[in-house]
């Protein structure tokens, strides 16, 4: 039996890690909820796997013999133990609601619910959004506005597949071009087909230079190429958690790249656990800035602030295909806006 003790800011971060590392047949022993050195609340849970299989202690007869039902029991006490978290987790809600005193903070509490907050974030939220102010969660942390004119900028936008990253560096240049600040991109999306038509005819429409990059040996000649970019964003293919290949093979391109911000866009329409799993990957990669896409697209916004607190920086966000429409670098006054506009448009109030 392997036994794991597993940490995370959230329960369901923390569960979703112990399936990642140990299978999805992971049995979660107990789970316990404390604060860290730094005053921070975090859960631990106990989580095991029997790797007898594994090993080949059972011979495969047996191993045949007995496999479905090991497998009908092994799911029957996953499922058991999911249930009793998940009482635990409703306890641990109706107990956070019931410190408000003030009726404008419960509902905005039931509100942040709805929309996908974690009841730990919602109940340190509520007081604030009963006031329409603007998210102050400490947990939060807000990355700095671009700013060439001030230094050159060598960003990367990274992240899953269909994410929206050659439109946010299409936005991104866009926007910085109608300012006067020169822009050019590259991108390591040279595997996939189609994978350069779309960002190249934006480049040709800017009049910006364009260079794919496939391997390290062209990395000197495309900076060069790229020398009097003020802004240089390079796009990349996208990867998921089930697929790390494709992204350990361009962290060898990413590495020799000399970039200033790295950011990983997020869609806002994507699972939040499936989320949660590819922000952990991507923080284990050195990548610390968020940008969130498709905020048009979601009814759960909420699941946004429980990225976040992920410790990554909210940085720039984008509504919509539309270039340049609908891009910013997202502030804690705007996403506290968007939230509310969810909270009015489904008429929870």
């Amino acid at each position: 039996m392997q036994i794991k003790v597993i940490s995370a800011p959230q329960l369901h971060e923390a569960l979703a890690k112990a399936r990642q590392d140990l299978g999805p047949d992971a049995v979660i022993l107990d789970r316990h909820k404390c604060t860290n050195e730094h005053g921070e609340k975090i859960w631990h849970i106990h989580a095991a796997r029997d790797n007898d299989l594994e090993h080949g202690a059972i011979p495969p007869a047996q191993v045949r013999k007995v496999g479905d039902d090991l497998h009908q029991r092994l799911t029957a006490s996953m499922n058991h133990l999911e249930r009793i978290v998940e009482g635990l987790g409703k306890q641990e809600m109706d107990g956070l609601r019931a410190a408000f005193t003030d009726k404008k903070s419960m509902l905005a509490f039931d509100n942040l619910i709805k929309l996908g907050v974690a009841p730990n974030y919602a109940s340190e939220m509520a007081d604030d959004f009963a006031r329409q102010a603007p998210v102050t969660k400490p947990l939060l942390r807000w990355g700095p506005k671009i700013d060439p004119l001030q230094k050159r900028e060598i960003i990367l936008l990274t992240g899953p597949g269909g994410s929206g990253k050659t439109t946010m560096a299409a936005k991104l240049a866009t926007h910085f071009s109608l300012k006067g600040i020169s822009v050019a991109f590259m991108s390591t999306d040279t595997e996939r087909i189609g994978g350069l038509s779309t960002l190249q005819a934006y480049a040709e429409v800017l009049g910006a230079p364009f260079i794919p990059l496939d391997n390290s040996s062209n990395i000197k000649s495309a900076l060069h190429q790229t020398k009097s970019a003020q802004l240089l964003l390079i796009d990349s293919e996208g990867w998921t958690g089930k697929r790390p290949g494709s992204l350990q093979r361009q962290l060898k391109l990413w590495n020799q790249l000399p970039c200033t911000r790295r950011f990983i866009v997020m869609p806002a329409n994507m699972d939040e656990a499936d989320g949660i799993k590819t922000l952990m990957q991507a923080q284990r990669f050195g990548i610390r800035e968020l940008a969130l896409s498709k905020l048009d697209e979601t009814t759960r916004p909420g699941k946004l602030i429980n990225w976040a607190a992920t410790h990554f920086a909210i940085s720039y966000c984008s509504y919509g295909p539309e270039v340049p429409e609908q891009t910013g670098c997202l502030s804690a006054k705007a996403l506290t806006a968007l939230l509310t506009s969810h909270t009015r448009s489904q008429e929870i109030i």
